[in-house]
């Protein structure tokens, strides 16, 4: 907008330097025409007194005063014997050749008794054998021509700006409006939404710059499936080796003929060995909630009665390892559209994160309501918490913000619980909990029959 305005300005700018110059050169023009004009009314008086006519010249000089009753063009003989003048145009001394006489000082204001506009003449005298012959016409005219020449150009002017300025805002508007869309699908495309593209259709530069980027995206979405899918393929040939692998071990980790010491190092590859299948197994589940290939079952979930029954199955977790885990439910059931399963793996996934990642004792509360008329889920706790730099980062595959990986975990956890959230159309937010996390899941709307259960 603001270039679009500088634009216009420059126009406006460039508009008025061609007013003004074309004003002058007029105005040159104009008082060089009417100098002409001037000397060619004296030059014809002064042919006429060459021939030796007074009478003659009297009778001429009369008549271009008769014909200019309007003051716009005075005339005058000057006797040379005598010194008396004739004709309208009265001077204190008789002169040759060009003169600008001021009306009230040159001229007498009763000559310029026809005019109101006229405030200097511009005169032409010639010195002959009889006397002094004198024309002169007021410059009236070509004021009044600069004049309109200037209103002209200021109405052109102000026109031809508004018009600019509004040619220019509309433009300005719609590539603004193209640059928005931009930035909405590059922020999308950060925020992890991969098959979101620019579309433009234009044919200008804006137009050729999201060709481009979409290319590009299209490139970067290829590459990031490629390497989901060699992950995906990973975890999938390796989940039957390992099954395969715990078999054999087990029966020698229960085994009576196997020393303490070697059970002992067989049932920690057992716990291993565990460890590695269930993080191959959120990758599958993972990648198959990305890729779409996992049918949402649409009923009608009681947000309220899930997040009990996961508080109920992990509370006893919670204590063992010194926490508390609280409930905070409403007084009514709160029902939205989705995958009961898919939800209580979702509200697990996050209960299981608080109790895992915080130090003993922290206080972690199940919630579900209403929160501007949305339905909501959500997981607190007064623990260390997770930087606001990080918390896009965390919802990301394999991130772990415990450097040293000493802390079990797989860094799928979020990863799951987005995944689950973007299928059933939900937000999900980390806020700061003041001290700790909260993570919160909210709904879109509230199931249609839980509405009017809601009013009863």
């Amino acid at each position: 907008m603001r270039f679009a305005l500088a634009l216009s300005a420059v126009f406006a700018i460039g508009t008025l330097s061609a007013g003004g110059l074309s004003y002058l050169f007029l105005s040159r023009e104009m008082t060089a025409r009417l100098s002409a004009d001037v000397r060619s009314g004296a030059e014809s008086l002064a042919r006429i007194a060459a021939t030796g006519d007074r009478t003659d010249l009297r009778e001429q000089i009369l008549a271009q005063v008769r014909s200019s009753r309007d003051g716009a063009s005075l005339f005058a003989f000057v006797d040379a014997g005598s010194g008396q003048a004739l004709g309208s145009l009265h001077v204190a001394e008789p002169f040759e050749g060009a003169r600008r006489l001021l009306v009230g000082q040159d001229i007498p204001e009763s000559d310029v008794t026809g005019t109101e506009s006229a405030e200097a003449y511009l005169a032409y005298g010639i010195r002959t054998d009889l006397g002094w012959v004198i024309a002169a016409r007021d410059e009236a005219w070509v004021a009044e021509s600069g004049e309109i020449l200037i209103q002209t150009t200021a109405w052109s002017l102000v026109l031809a700006t508004l018009l600019s300025i509004g040619l220019a805002v509309v433009i300005a508007r719609k590539n603004e409006r193209r640059i928005d869309g931009m930035d909405r699908v590059l922020d999308e495309v950060g925020e992890g939404r991969l098959d979101r593209r620019i579309g433009d259709t234009g044919n200008d530069d804006l137009a050729a710059l999201a060709v481009r980027v979409d290319r590009m995206l299209d490139r970067l979405e290829a590459g990031v499936a490629s390497i989901r899918q060699v992950s995906t393929d990973v975890a999938h040939d390796l989940r039957a080796p390992l099954a395969r692998l715990r078999m054999r071990l087990e029966p020698q980790a229960l085994s009576a003929d196997v020393p303490t010491e070697t059970r002992h190092e067989i049932g920690s590859a057992l716990i291993d060995i565990d460890a590695i299948s269930a993080t191959f197994d959120a990758i599958l589940r993972l990648a198959r909630l990305q890729s779409g290939t996992v049918a949402r079952r649409d009923e009608a979930v009681d947000l309220a009665a899930l997040a009990a029954s996961v508080h109920e199955i992990l509370q006893a977790s919670a204590e063992d390892r010194g926490h508390t885990l609280d409930l905070d439910l409403p007084m009514m059931p709160i029902k939205v559209e989705g995958d009961e399963d898919m939800l209580s793996q979702a509200l697990t996934n996050l209960v299981a994160n608080a109790i895992g990642h915080c130090p003993p004792p922290t206080h972690v509360r199940i919630r579900a309501g209403l929160r501007d008329a949305r339905p909501f889920l959500e997981v607190s706790d007064n623990g260390p918490g997770i930087p606001e730099a990080d918390r896009a980062r965390v919802l990301e595959r394999f991130v772990r913000l415990d450097a040293s990986r000493s802390v079990s975990g797989t860094g799928l956890g979020l990863s799951l619980v987005a995944a689950i959230a973007a299928l059933h159309g939900a937000e999900l937010v980390l806020e700061d909990n003041g001290p700790g996390l909260r993570v919160s899941m909210v709904f879109h709307s509230i199931a249609p029959e839980a509405s009017v259960l809601t009013k009863s």
